[in-house]
């Protein structure tokens, strides 16, 4: 009984260990994303400040994906009061377009993550339904949002820097 006795008060001196992110790069590569990402764009910044701040745990990473898809957000689950869902960003983009999908992708996040009663797959569809338009052209459903385009533009203005006219030079 006394090695108890003595380890019970040294573990109950022990800091907690933060809380793990809720932005969750899957690779090496993907990491690198976020990290520009928030290097480069005062939107990709305010969305991952605000989904730290949520419940929803959103994993980021490359996949293959449809043509014409820049990226795609899935709802996983949700357990013990934590939602997850995952970011895929299409090989084969390059920089620019990479980070104003990922724009795009975490303002979805955002939707999610504002929105308690998206907990399941049946949810997140009916709530994709209610604030967004089907894209998947019969073939399966898609939603899209006019805040998310609007994101991914936004970053793209972003990444483009000020307009300098010849007048300025």
């Amino acid at each position: 009984m006394l090695p108890l006795t003595i380890v019970a008060p040294l573990l109950a001196d022990e800091p907690a260990a933060p809380p793990p992110p809720h932005i969750r790069p899957l690779s090496a590569d993907a990491r690198d994303l976020v990290d520009s990402g928030l290097t480069r764009s005062e939107l990709i910044r305010q969305l991952i400040e605000h989904l730290e701040a949520s419940d929803l745990a959103v994993y980021v990473d490359f996949g293959w994906l449809m043509a014409g898809r820049g990226g795609q957000l899935s709802f996983i689950t949700s357990v013990g009061g934590i939602r997850y869902v995952t970011i895929q960003i299409a090989r084969g983009l390059i920089e620019p377009d990479r980070l104003a999908t990922l724009g795009h992708e975490l303002r979805h996040a955002v939707e999610i993550a504002d929105t308690t009663a998206v907990v399941d797959r049946a949810s997140f569809v009916h709530h994709y339904a209610r604030i967004g338009f089907d894209t998947g052209r019969g073939v399966s459903r898609m939603y899209e949002t006019d805040a998310a385009v609007e994101a991914g533009r936004y970053v793209r203005r972003e990444l483009a820097g000020p307009v300098v006219s010849s007048r300025d030079r």
